[in-house]
């Protein structure tokens, strides 16, 4: 685990991907895009492209990607030996917010979001590297 956190996360490109999927996903919600929109088509180099295509694309692309990276990582010898505490947070946090995909207003709310984000805001990082710091310093 002590190796694990020599490395740096290229957190800027993290935020790209996440912000790259938000974006997207904001751009079919305000285009009202419904069930039957989905064989609508498009002509892209030639190439008869529909809705449905486009909306599966933007989830099983980065499911390939992935596969793509863990398969670099491991042509790199950089395997992972356990699941990060930091992408179990990602991915833990992206699962609650797909929750909030569709759902009716007050959602966030109802479920306490806010607490959860001011407990990340306010308490999280601090408690974190006060604890830390306490214990390098007792060292």
């Amino acid at each position: 685990m002590a190796d694990q956190h020599l490395k740096a996360t290229d957190w800027m490109m993290v935020r790209q991907m996440m912000n790259a999927a938000i974006d997207f996903c904001e751009k079919v919600e305000a285009s009202g895009c419904r069930e039957s929109d989905r064989s609508a088509t498009t002509v892209v180099n030639g190439q008869a492209v529909s809705v449905q295509d486009v909306l599966a694309s933007a989830w099983t692309y980065p499911e390939t990607m992935r596969y793509a990276i863990i398969r670099q990582r491991h042509e790199a010898d950089d395997d992972l030996a356990y699941v990060p505490e930091t992408a179990r947070i990602l991915k833990a946090m992206a699962e609650a917010c797909a929750e909030l995909c569709g759902a009716k207003a007050g959602a966030a709310e109802a479920a306490g979001v806010a607490g959860m984000l001011a407990w990340f805001q306010t308490h999280a990082g601090d408690t974190l590297e006060s604890a830390i710091a306490k214990r390098r310093a007792e060292r």
